[in-house]
């Protein structure tokens, strides 16, 4: 049998909006994914939509079998996953048994000649223009392989440079090619965003595993390709869509400009070797726009008089520089402290941080060093935010000292800011759990729901308040009502059968899913049959009567869900005769007419 991922349905909830949530939803429960086959950690589907092709969905995996990446042939883009893709998640998550295990293509490929293997690229050419120029690309880039191989043959961190080139020009193939009509009508703007973070991170933190493996030659090389690939991805692009997403395009050269400043500052750059970088950085300027904080870092270098002063403890109000700080001085400080860290200058790293206002890091590294007691000090009387507090923890826990990482989580806790403080709590109530202080577990536990208003976290409490739980309990219940989730509302009160106040959220709020509105009615359609009836019929009605025909497939599964429970009840002639009257008063909707006869029975 076919191994289950380890995805689940809220999972999948949080990779989309509640709207494609439900449609996809929707889609699982009208059986529209079809074909599901996994070859290693690729699953691909085939789902019925509008068109009359099915859509082709890709799930890429990881090692942990959760979702890495995603794609779709349809055109939506507006924000998380799409329907189709949705609706195979839930596929694969409540069928897989349903998914057919092929081998992956370098398992097929392994044991052909060369001349099959030519045989097989020639056929797949014949296929359309496009699959020629495909493979052509491959080949060109193929070709250059020879003068990379050295850059990365003595790296531990896997660098394939033509691979990079090819996933940075398809990543700006696809650029700005969105949905126009994703509004519900026509915007020419709309679907014409570009993401210049999605299409470099991967590649960066390539490079920041190089540098961090002590290999900056590889990093070079590495670097230099992603920027002339994302230089050429920039001049492929239309005028309009450039225009359009400039704003981002310049916070991406800021982006590529700090990791240059890192890996040139890795280096023991020759004077010489400075005047080639700042000419090449120049040149690069034209297409990436400002690289200033590069420039800066090639001029100051590490002999810049006031940044000596600062890491000798020198500090002043100025920190690092001589005269007004610029605007990237955060960026090139984090840059410097990355580099000192590897180099295990701890001291000079503290000094630096503490001059340039980055007290936690300041704080991170006093733990790391061992001197624990100064940490916790400085922590309690610097840090202003719980994310900075758990970050200490977890470097006192791996430096062997848990009693210390709790007495600051216990400290981060009573913090005002809300950032982070969710999961400080959850890690407070676990430690505090397992070390056997449960007064502090069962505090943080209640941190974490006052913060989230989760079911686990409500469950925590629960579990960890034993006979105070008939005291706690209301306490939470009242916090609930401050929430503004109606599915966070919906997942307690079903848990605690309180049906009636989960009928009641549905009833007063105007904003909910389709899928907590299913969820409640499957927890009351037994007993609560008219309510249940009326809330499809609601549903199904507003799209019938708008004539919204794109998603009669929406209305339909809302009336099946109707005829089921009018037949659990024997209520079978009230069924037909509502059915009737909706044939009678859509008559004219050729499309909804059929779908409506189909579910008669």
């Amino acid at each position: 049998m076919t191994k289950s991922p380890s995805i689940t349905e809220s999972y999948v909830r949080d990779l989309a909006t509640p709207q494609s949530f439900d449609r996809g939803s929707n889609y699982y429960h009208s059986r529209l994914v079809l074909g599901l086959v996994r070859r290693g950690n690729l699953i691909t589907a085939e789902v019925e939509g509008s068109e009359y092709e099915p859509y082709r969905v890709q799930v890429t995996l990881g090692h942990d079998d959760l979702v890495v990446k995603t794609s779709c042939s349809c055109p939506y883009d507006w924000g998380g996953i799409c329907k189709h893709i949705v609706a195979t998640l839930l596929s694969i998550i409540y069928e897989p048994e349903t998914i057919v295990e092929k081998p992956t293509l370098d398992t097929l490929m392994v044991d052909l000649t060369e001349d099959q293997l030519r045989t097989v690229i020639l056929n797949t050419a014949e296929e359309g223009p496009e699959f020629t120029e495909v493979i052509e690309r491959e080949l060109n880039w193929l070709r250059e392989q020879p003068a990379t191989k050295a850059a990365s043959s003595s790296t531990l961190v896997p660098v394939d440079i033509p691979a990079v080139r090819r996933e940075i020009h398809k990543d700006f193939r696809q650029a700005g090619k969105g949905d126009p009509f994703r509004h519900g009508y026509y915007d020419e703007y709309a679907g014409l965003e570009v993401d210049p973070d999605e299409i470099l991170q991967p590649h960066l933190e390539k490079v920041g595993a190089l540098l961090d493996g002590g290999d900056v030659k590889t990093a070079v090389t590495l670097i230099s390709a992603i920027v002339d690939a994302y230089v050429d991805g920039l001049d492929t692009l239309d005028e309009w869509i450039y225009e359009y997403n400039e704003d981002v395009f310049d916070e991406a050269g800021l982006i590529i400009g700090a990791t240059l400043a890192e890996i040139l500052l890795s280096l023991d750059l020759q004077p010489d070797e400075k005047t080639g970088w700042l000419t090449q950085i120049a040149d690069w300027h034209k297409s990436l726009g400002d690289l200033a904080i590069t420039k800066t870092a090639v001029e100051q270098g590490w002999a810049y008089p006031p940044l000596v002063a600062a890491m000798q403890g020198n500090i002043t109000e100025k920190g690092a520089w001589e005269g007004h700080a610029p605007y990237y001085a955060d960026e090139l400080t984090q840059v410097r402290l990355r580099i000192l860290a590897r180099q295990g200058r701890t001291q000079e790293y503290v000094y630096l941080a503490e001059a340039e206002g980055q007290a936690g890091l300041a704080v991170n590294m006093i733990a790391l060093t061992g001197d624990t007691d100064r940490a916790v000090a400085h922590a309690k009387d610097y840090f202003v935010n719980p994310h900075q507090t758990l970050t200490l923890a977890h470097i006192l826990v791996e430096k062997g000292e848990p009693a210390a990482a709790l007495n600051v989580a216990e400290h981060g806790l009573n913090l005002d800011q809300e950032m982070g403080k969710v999961e400080l709590a959850r890690w407070t109530r676990e430690r505090a759990t397992t070390t056997g202080n449960r007064p502090l577990a069962l505090e943080a536990a209640q941190v974490a729901f006052a913060n989230s208003y989760l079911l686990a976290d409500y469950t925590a409490v629960q579990q960890l308040a034993g006979d105070e739980w008939q005291t706690i309990q209301p306490e939470l219940l009242q916090k609930l009502q401050q929430c503004w989730s109606v599915a966070h509302k919906v997942d307690i009160y079903l848990h605690e059968n309180m049906i009636a106040k989960a009928m009641q959220v549905l009833d007063e709020e105007d904003f909910f899913t389709d899928h907590d509105l299913r969820r409640v009615i499957e927890a009351t359609r037994a007993k609560h049959p008219n309510w249940c009836i009326q809330k499809c019929k609601r549903k199904g009605e507003a799209i019938m009567d708008a004539g919204q025909s794109g998603a009669y497939d929406t209305a339909v599964s809302w009336l099946v869900t109707a005829r089921d429970i009018y037949q659990q009840h024997g209520r079978q002639s009230e069924w037909a005769a509502y059915l009737d009257n909706l044939l009678d008063t859509h008559h004219r909707k050729y499309k909804l007419v059929p779908m409506l006869r189909n579910i008669r029975d």
